[in-house]
């Protein structure tokens, strides 16, 4: 299966399985790069309604 991002570039479900393996270990995805500064921390929980969360320091 495979889907179409919002600038044209096609996901699979191959990739999507090779980002999860990287993430899990901490590592970030080889051959990708981010479109923003990296935050430290987890996410927040989806029941978690802090303000804070989210919100660059």
């Amino acid at each position: 299966m495979s889907w179409t991002s919002a600038n044209g570039r096609e996901i699979t479900d191959e990739m999507i399985d090779r980002w999860r393996k990287s993430y899990e270990q901490g590592e970030f995805p080889e051959d990708e790069r981010t479109v923003g500064g990296v935050i430290m921390g987890r996410p927040p929980l989806s029941t978690d309604k802090s303000p804070s969360h989210g919100t660059p320091s």
